[in-house]
Formats: C-alpha cells, sequence, structure tokens
C-alpha cells in the first residue's frame, strides 16, 4: 500500500516538473518573439522615416506642367472680319399678272432648275390660246387652199402672199397665246434653298411683285475689305480658312476667288471675295465669320504653346525644364496662330516648357512636373 502511494507521489512529480519546464520554454519563446517584433517595428518606422523625408522633400518642389517643343508648318494670316453670302441669289418675278392660285414650294426646301413654284389662275388664257389655235388652223386652211390654186394661176400673187403673211400672223399670235398660258405657272430659274416666300394663296400679283428669294448654298462667299497696303501679298486662288463661333466645328476652306480692281478711296480698302467649301452646309447666309488669308507658311518650323510666354520688360520669355531645374530663356517669336507660335531663338526641339505655374518661378528654380489634368481628376474622385 506505502509503495502504490509512493509511486503515484512519483508520477505526480514528474508531470509537475514536464509543465513547469514546457511554461519556462514558451516564456522565452515569447520573450522571443516579442523582441524580433519590437525589432521589426523599429526597422519599419525607420524605413517610414525615411521615406517621408523623401516625400516630404519632393513635395516642396514647386509643382508645374510641361508641354514639349515640336515641329510643323506654321503660317501667317490676314485676318479679316465678314458674312456668309451666296454667290447665287434670285429673286424670281412673274412675267405675267394674275391671281394666285396654288403654291408648291414653302421657306427652306430644295427646288431643281425649272421646278414649278407657284400657279396662277389661267382660265381666260386658256380660253385666248384656245382662240388663237382656232385662227391658226383657220388661216393654215385657207392658204393651204390659195396655194393651190395659185399653182393653177387661179389667184395672184399678191392674193397668195397676203395669206401667207396672214398664217404667219396668225401662227405667232398662237405662240404667244401658249407662251403666255406656260407663263402662269412659275418655276424655279435655278437649283437652290427657297430663302423666302413673299406672297400667298389668292395674291393679285403684277410683273413687278417679288414672289420668292433662291439661294444656291453649294456657292458660299464671303466679301472682305483689305486694306491696300496688303492688296500686293494677294492673289486669286491663294489659300484661306473660315471660322465662325457659331458653327464650331473647326476650320471651312476657302480661297480667294475674286480681287476687285478698284480701292475705295473713302475707305482706302479693296474688296476681296472668297469662296467657301461647305459641303455639309454648316454655315448659314448672314453668319458672321473670320476669315484667315495665307500670306506665307514657314516649314519645319520650332513650335511652341501661346500659354508658355510670360512677358517681361517688353520681351518674351519662357522656363525650360533641365533635369529639375526650370531655366529661364528668351525666345524670339516667328509667325503666330491661334495656340502656337514659332520659336525662331532660345528654345529646341524636344525641349519641355512650363505652360502651368511658370508665373510663380524664378530662373534655376527646383520643380517638380505634374499633370495638372489628372491630378484634379483623382481630388474630385476622393471628394466623391
Amino acid at each position: 500500500m506505502k509503495s502504490i502511494r509512493l509511486l503515484f507521489t512519483v508520477i505526480l512529480l514528474s508531470v509537475s516538473l514536464v509543465f513547469l519546464l514546457v511554461g519556462c520554454g514558451s516564456k522565452g519563446d515569447a520573450e522571443s518573439i516579442e523582441g524580433n517584433a519590437k525589432s521589426d517595428s523599429v526597422a519599419t518606422e525607420d524605413s517610414n522615416a525615411v521615406e517621408e523625408d523623401t516625400t516630404d522633400n519632393d513635395l516642396d518642389l514647386i509643382p508645374v506642367e510641361v508641354s514639349k517643343v515640336e515641329k510643323g508648318d506654321i503660317s501667317s494670316y490676314l485676318l479679316l472680319s465678314s458674312t456668309i453670302e451666296t454667290e447665287q441669289v434670285v429673286d424670281v418675278y412673274p412675267l405675267v399678272g394674275g391671281i394666285i392660285e396654288d403654291i408648291f414650294v414653302e421657306e427652306g426646301m430644295r427646288v431643281e432648275e425649272g421646278q414649278p413654284l407657284l400657279q396662277l389662275e389661267d382660265d381666260e388664257i386658256v380660253l385666248n390660246e384656245n382662240q388663237a389655235e382656232v385662227d391658226f388652223q383657220q388661216q393654215e386652211a385657207t392658204f393651204k387652199r390659195l396655194e393651190k390654186m395659185h399653182q393653177q394661176k387661179l389667184v395672184s400673187d399678191e392674193e397668195f402672199e397676203n395669206a401667207r403673211f396672214t398664217l404667219e400672223q396668225a401662227k405667232i399670235a398662237r405662240d404667244k397665246a401658249r407662251l403666255t398660258r406656260e407663263r402662269t405657272t412659275i418655276r424655279s430659274p435655278i437649283s437652290g434653298i427657297i430663302a423666302e416666300r413673299l406672297v400667298h394663296i389668292g395674291n393679285l400679283v403684277n410683273t413687278t411683285t417679288k414672289l420668292f428669294i433662291i439661294t444656291d448654298p453649294t456657292e458660299k462667299i464671303c466679301r472682305v475689305w483689305v486694306p491696300e497696303r496688303d492688296l500686293p501679298r494677294l492673289i486669286v486662288g491663294q489659300k484661306a480658312f473660315i471660322t465662325s463661333e457659331i458653327a464650331q466645328t473647326g476650320r471651312f476652306p476657302g480661297w480667294i476667288k475674286r480681287i476687285s480692281p478698284v480701292v475705295d478711296p473713302g475707305t482706302g480698302t479693296c474688296k476681296v471675295t472668297i469662296g467657301v467649301k461647305d459641303r455639309q452646309n454648316k454655315l448659314r447666309t448672314g453668319m458672321f465669320v473670320r476669315a484667315e488669308v495665307i500670306i506665307d507658311t514657314h516649314k519645319d518650323a520650332v513650335l511652341v504653346p501661346k500659354n508658355a510666354l510670360l512677358y517681361e520688360n517688353n520681351l518674351e520669355w519662357v522656363y525650360v525644364v533641365e533635369d529639375t531645374l526650370a531655366v529661364k530663356r528668351r525666345v524670339k517669336i516667328g509667325f503666330s496662330n491661334g495656340n502656337r507660335f514659332e520659336a525662331l531663338q532660345g528654345v529646341n526641339f524636344g525641349d519641355q516648357v512650363v505652360v502651368v505655374g511658370q508665373n510663380t518661378l524664378k530662373d534655376s528654380v527646383e520643380v517638380r512636373i505634374v499633370d495638372v489634368d489628372s491630378t484634379l481628376t483623382m481630388a474630385l474622385k476622393e471628394e466623391s
């Protein structure tokens, strides 16, 4: 009995010793793990500190947006203002008087040459035509009878000639009656668009009454008045471009069609007619436009965006980014158009010029290149 108790006690002591050793080992491992975690935390903090220092240094630089200097063609223009007209504008008048019976077209409709536009009442005119036809047939029968008698020497030459003249008069009267009846149908003299309809059904019209105004939109022009000092630089066929704030579809190609040989002594200007190509009919008659007549063109010019320019002491400057420095350079401008200019000196093809943020820069200051549009887009997404 005592031996059994002693054995049980030894077993309990052995189990207790095992648990004690395991507990000590776990505590050591935990302390080791905790120590490693602390070391990793310190290393991460040090790395983040370095990255934050680098980011802070980048943020200290002045942000700018740049654009690359390119090569291309650029032209010198003579800028003028005008309004759109059509080369062919026809006022339609009747050739006979009468009451309007029917109108076949309305404003804005496309018509072809010879197409009926309007019909006048023609009852009396038709009767006159029928009467003239009967008179002609009667005279023709009389003439044929007298012609046979004349061949048989039964009538005199004088009587036969009078019959022939009477027949000719009857024929002319018949043709006039037909023409008058045909003219009661008013037809379009050209192919084009009905710009205005000036009468209504039931109106009594005569040969001085304007019925319609028809324009041909396929042949548009604009007339500009050019100072006489610029005339030596213009020739017929010279290229031009037409722009409109209303028809915002780019520039419409054109060319000089006519140059007036006369200079207005009151204004010292000369009328120049410019033809306009508008195949999609975007420009309307009377629309205000700007005409750009090309005077000269430079090929493979160094082209710089206009929004890169700075003006200081009546001189033109740009900032060119070299590595991380914004270097101030003076430029000499050649030809200039809407959004670019030709740089004759100061910048080279491939240079990066500052187009946003240059007003706050100083020569050789460090800058940071950003994309303003992308930055704004990201900011808007974050806010939303």
